[in-house]
């Protein structure tokens, strides 16, 4: 496959990722991705390399467990992955979305409680876009939640056993205790081995 145009400017960080994610896109998704696409399959074992990577936390702050990247630095990985297979690049741009609403307009109690769970991939985001009628105009989607003297419901989902994030405005932080990051931060990264920066 052709490669894509270089971007000047990167720093070495940045420029480690991307050839970390385009040796990835190379071994693992381009080998595999028509079979994967031919049996409509769900890329589960690429989806977890990637989030051994760490690529679900990529533009999630370093506070909250995340590689606390630019949108260039994101938009260049992407790039990438749809190179290889426009279909999983859908997996981290729906997980991205959910993850910057969460960080933009959530509550610090929403935050604390999505998105270190969210950089490690442990919990992903992700939108349905199926109504009758509906085809991919988000637009025109006509589901909203709805309030109840209770409680505030919402919709959830799962696709392949792998739990999706999606939380009412009013959701409560869960009283489990969470789990310190075990990926090294992002400034450590940057000293220790290539292999060690998105693995």
């Amino acid at each position: 496959m052709t490669r894509l145009a270089q971007t000047l400017g990167l720093s070495e960080f940045q420029s480690d990722i991307l050839d970390t994610v385009r040796a990835f896109v190379d071994r693992e998704i381009i080998p595999n991705a028509q079979e994967l696409e031919h049996s409509d399959t769900y890329p589960q074992a690429i989806v977890d390399q990637m989030r051994e990577m760490g690529l679900f936390g990529l533009m999630i702050p370093e506070e909250y467990g995340g590689l606390g990247e630019s949108l260039l630095t994101y938009a260049l990985c992407v790039e990438e992955l749809a190179r290889g297979w426009m279909s999983v690049s859908g997996v981290i741009n729906t997980h991205f979305i959910v993850a910057y609403m969460i960080r933009q307009h959530g509550t610090e109690a929403q935050k604390q409680h999505f998105l270190p769970r969210m950089a490690t991939g442990e919990v992903r985001g992700a939108f349905s876009m199926s109504e009758p009628e509906l085809g991919s105009d988000v637009a025109a989607i006509r589901t909203k939640p709805s309030a109840t003297p209770t409680a505030t419901t919402s919709s959830t989902a799962r696709r392949c056993g792998s739990p999706t994030a999606v939380a009412p405005p009013s959701s409560p932080p869960s009283s489990r205790p969470r789990r310190a990051p075990t990926r090294p931060t992002r400034t450590s990264r940057r000293s220790s081995s290539r292999s060690r920066r998105i693995r």
